[in-house]
């Protein structure tokens, strides 16, 4: 579970929702904030990690796809920050 706080609401807790595959060398885990329900995904590799928004039409892609298709999918939506 990652350490860091949420970007949305301090001091709030995350629910860990879904372990994501592992690309551009990131491990990568959808979780949602317990206070308003926001979906993230905690992002790291080698001691560095940090929160990256997600949309509920993402959050909701990423909870139906399994095997390569969440791998394509999850893949494509990370292209912008790896």
């Amino acid at each position: 579970m990652p350490s860091t706080p949420l970007p949305c609401c301090a001091g709030a807790a995350s629910t860990h929702v879904q372990e994501l595959p592992h690309v551009h060398q990131f491990d990568f885990d959808l979780c949602q904030c317990t206070r308003c329900a926001r979906y993230w995904v905690f992002a790291w590799r080698e001691e560095q990690g940090g929160w990256e928004p997600v949309t509920l039409e993402d959050a909701a892609r990423m909870q139906s796809l399994n095997g390569a298709e969440l791998t394509a999918f999850v893949k494509s939506w990370a292209t912008s920050f790896s």
